[in-house]
């Protein structure tokens, strides 16, 4: 469940509502971008979120325990803070994400709806589909070395520490 202020929640639950999604990008060299479906700018937090051509979201499904959330965002952005090079460079690769629910009428009625990565990015002419992954997806992903019988290392890398020189025979 979320908290919410007490004047979020009175305006939520008024049935009027004045709500727009904003998407937070934090890429992995520390840009970030701020993007939404409202039809005019918003700005909170030090980010502003640019009023970008249409995108959906599938539906979101959450789960119990440690099973990982994933949403699908399709869309048609058009700003030109996107750049097809850096997405192609990996910037856009993991990059952080938070999804918000903002009152465009006074931004500081908002609240955070989940947090995530960016995980697999497709694009198709002027559009994209991209995988947002939840928190528990980064329980899923190896870190760190693993120590077995068998050294991991290949002979005579970095890791291995062993010089070639010293494992070749002429003759």
């Amino acid at each position: 469940m979320k908290n919410l202020s007490p004047e979020f929640a009175a305006h939520v639950a008024s049935g009027t509502t004045t709500l727009a999604w904003c998407w937070k990008l934090t890429r992995r060299d520390g840009a970030t971008l701020g993007f939404t479906e409202h039809d005019r700018d918003l700005a909170f937090g030090g980010v502003t979120y640019e009023a970008a051509g249409g995108f959906t979201a599938s539906a979101l499904e959450s789960t119990g325990g440690l099973n990982v959330d994933n949403l699908d965002v399709t869309g048609a952005l058009s700003s030109a803070r996107l750049d097809e090079g850096d997405l192609a460079a990996g910037l856009y690769d993991n990059a952080e994400i938070e999804i918000w629910r903002v009152n465009w009428q006074d931004v500081s009625g908002r609240v955070l709806m989940r947090k995530g990565n960016l995980g697999e990015v497709s694009r198709s002419g002027a559009g994209f589909t991209a995988e947002l992954r939840g928190l528990a997806h980064r329980l899923n992903q190896p870190v760190g070395r693993l120590y077995q019988y068998g050294c991991d290392a290949d002979f005579c890398d970095a890791r291995c520490g062993l010089d070639a020189s010293d494992w070749t025979a002429e003759g």
